[in-house]
């Protein structure tokens, strides 16, 4: 009986030590995880889909948007298309922008490419991680010329936007309340930013997931309806408020930009086949009142001597949280009020400068030699702002203006044709100023003039902590106070501008004396 008793009692311990060993092992294997294990562990879920969305101006469909995600051997491919139709003529020009995501399993980021295409216009960005220490990126503005390359370190992690919502939702962080800050790598001006992604709210959908055509009217309709659970993110990765849904899986349901555009998933045939026979019945006429549709280049629009002027910007977003709004258009001689006002003042500009005050700005590309050499000839002797003006002067009379969309943009190429749209005029005045160690940068926004709202790009320059205005496409220094600056870097055409503020409306209020 002793025997047993000490048999069972053994038995017992070892079954509570095994049992304890067990706990331990799986304690190590959950706490010891690291984020990226967790989402490479339920990634196994993603499967490859594709979502498409109508591309909205306040009430009108200006073109569509495409998400499609793809299984690869070391991971994922994200794919994302936005297809904008411009005015031209008595028709429309389809311009349209790629974005290429290859992702690891655990959806850090490998490699990038972006193009841009319409018109004529090419364009290629292209990316590659090289460790987690740098990023390897190469630009060209034409399919026949040699790209432009250099390296840039980065801050740890590097998220893009359209990969943050599928990192959260599979790293079980889509939920009400949770917030997570990340560097997100902005396309748009090859910067990094410091942004944070907060869910505030949790909502139900009903989009159409198919559709079937009336024979009648060779129209389509909804044929059947997907109830999606989605989660709210309100975010300024592009610079601009913006409020995203996101589905439990981290697919896009739709997102609206402050001032900007709305997209809506729904069926393909709804977004594209209704949308396309609505552009032939009724031509480009709504298209024409998006502001920034049209740049003031290929209008023809010279901007007027005004020093400043106050707006009243206005807009109807479906989310309320997007009104008013304005302060992220603060800064250098831009100020705003809770009221949605905006006032230019390019006598007197404020000091310090609220855009994207935590961006971390990488080395940009390297300056070609041409305008290295033609720099000190072109600034001449003096104070950062005469220097500056003068520069301005000599790439206005220097570089021919040329609205068409193929026109180059880097300042290389732009120096050697001589000719060039608003981008590649202030491209290459950054590049001269550069070279020169004169801190300047690109911006981009709307002329708002004669009742019409263009868009255009132009340079600001640091002048003892102040970031100055000049135009280089009209050689105006200062530029004019009709200039509302909206982007710090990125391009003033269309594909640019108009998903950040296709749907705002500027009414001028008093011209500064």
């Amino acid at each position: 009986m002793k025997v047993g008793a000490l048999n069972r009692r053994t038995a017992a311990r070892l079954v509570l030590l095994s049992w304890a060993g067990a706990l331990a092992w799986l304690a190590r294997r959950e706490f010891g995880k690291t984020e990226s294990d967790s989402i490479a562990e339920a990634t196994i879920r993603l499967s490859p889909e594709a979502h498409f969305y109508s591309v909205k101006a306040g009430r009108y469909q200006i073109g569509y948007a495409s998400v499609t995600v793809d299984t690869a051997v070391t991971g994922f491919r994200l794919s994302e298309v936005l297809a904008l139709d411009v005015p031209e003529a008595d028709s429309v020009r389809r311009v349209t922008r790629r974005t290429e995501l290859n992702l690891s399993r655990s959806l850090r980021l490998q490699s990038f490419q972006r193009t841009v295409t319409g018109g004529g216009l090419y364009e290629e960005f292209v990316g590659r991680l090289e460790g987690d220490t740098a990023l390897a990126l190469a630009k060209r503005d034409a399919r026949d010329q040699n790209p432009v390359a250099w390296t840039v370190p980065i801050p740890g992690d590097l998220i893009l936007p359209q990969v943050l919502p599928y990192r959260l939702a599979f790293g079980k962080r889509l939920g009400v309340g949770r917030s997570v800050e990340a560097n997100v790598f902005d396309l748009a001006t090859g910067t990094v930013n410091r942004v944070s992604f907060a869910a505030t709210a949790e909502s139900t959908f009903v989009v159409a997931d198919s559709a079937i055509e009336q024979p009648a009217t060779h129209r389509w309709i909804a044929a059947s309806y997907d109830t999606v659970k989605a989660f709210r993110i309100e975010h300024q990765a592009t610079g601009t408020p913006v409020v995203t849904w996101v589905d439990e899986h981290g697919g896009l349901v739709n997102t609206e930009a402050a001032l900007g555009v709305r997209l809506e998933r729904s069926a393909f045939e709804l977004v594209s086949f209704n949308y396309r026979q609505a552009v032939a019945t009724e031509g480009p006429g709504n298209h024409r009142t998006v502001p920034a549709m049209t740049s003031a280049l290929a209008a023809g629009v010279v901007p007027g001597a005004d020093s400043g002027t106050e707006y009243s910007i206005a807009s109807a977003p479906i989310e309320r949280f997007l009104l008013p709004r304005t302060a992220w258009l603060a800064g250098g001689r831009q100020t705003t009020s809770a009221e949605g006002r905006i006032r230019v003042d390019g006598r007197r500009p404020p000091r310090g400068d609220s855009t994207k005050t935590g961006y971390l700005a990488p080395a940009g590309p390297p300056i070609d030699a041409a305008v290295v050499a033609v720099a000190p000839v072109a600034a001449g002797k003096g104070s950062v702002i005469e220097q500056a003006t003068r520069l301005a002067r000599w790439v206005a009379h220097e570089i021919k203006p040329d609205p068409n969309p193929a026109a180059p943009v880097l300042p290389g190429h732009v120096l050697s044709a001589g000719r060039a749209g608003a981008e590649g005029h202030a491209e290459l005045m950054v590049a001269l100023c550069r070279a020169l160690d004169l801190p300047a940068r690109v911006v981009s926004g709307v002329l708002v003039q004669q009742g019409s709202v263009y868009g255009h790009a132009w340079v600001e320059i640091d002048v003892e902590g102040v970031w100055v205005a000049i135009d280089p496409t009209f050689g105006q220094a200062p530029a004019s106070g009709n200039l509302i600056r909206v982007a710090v870097g990125g391009g003033g055409r269309p594909i640019d501008l108009v998903p950040l503020l296709g749907s705002a409306r500027f009414e001028p209020i008093l011209s500064a004396r």
